[in-house]
């Protein structure tokens, strides 16, 4: 590969793959009405992992859960089962998985979460045993649907001010989407008019992570 077309592949997004219908409708009104119960135990989403997390609303704004509860179980079985076909799809070096964090985010009106990537160094923790490999985020909502924006936008490795492409993914019910945690990505400004909690952009997103080397 020459310069050329090494830079060439540089400023094209990075892949993604998309699971229709992944959990079902049932599971939807599950996870609304878990959200909805659990409103109170919300917290204002961080930058950084854990401990060293700190908030910062000029990159992002949106609520997170981390507790859930009896689902966790056979939520982690049904996102386990994903990785496989999305390891091949993207053509990622399979990998020994060691765990999956899973966390629930509420997007509400003005939410939003500028360009970053999932993986994690250990400057952010230093304690840290494995690494995030891929990156899912299931989306559901309330119907009819009360908001618009936060879609998943993709981008390239080089930043769009010098050259840089991207695409955009709706948020749409019950869609698991996948791609490489390293990969550059954001969730566009949210608006909910309504402001009522149980019409948010609701996520899930399940961090693969592999063994530390």
């Amino acid at each position: 590969m020459n310069i050329t077309t090494s830079f060439a592949a540089s400023t094209r997004p990075f892949p993604y793959h998309v699971v229709p219908n992944f959990l079902g409708n049932d599971w939807v009104e599950r996870l609304l009405a878990y959200a909805v119960e659990h409103q109170s135990s919300f917290v204002a989403s961080g930058l950084g992992y854990r401990a060293n997390a700190r908030l910062d609303p000029s990159v992002r704004i949106s609520s997170t859960l981390r507790n859930f509860g009896a689902l966790r179980a056979e939520l982690e079985s049904l996102f386990r089962a994903a990785m496989p076909q999305a390891v091949s799809e993207l053509r990622l070096s399979p990998f020994e998985l060691s765990t999956c964090e899973i966390e629930l985010v509420a997007h509400g009106d003005g939410a939003f979460f500028k360009r970053h990537i999932d993986t994690i160094t250990q400057a952010d923790d230093p304690d840290i045993k494995n690494h995030r490999v891929l990156t899912g985020v299931y989306y559901f909502h309330s119907v009819p649907k009360c908001f618009s924006g936060g879609q998943l936008r993709m981008h390239a490795l080089v930043p769009q001010e010098q050259g840089g492409g991207f695409i955009d993914i709706e948020p749409e019910r019950d869609q698991l989407v996948l791609f490489p945690a390293w990969a550059p990505h954001e969730v566009l400004p949210v608006s909910c008019p309504s402001q009522a909690f149980e019409h948010a952009r609701f996520a899930i997103n399940c961090w693969y992570r592999r063994p530390r080397p």
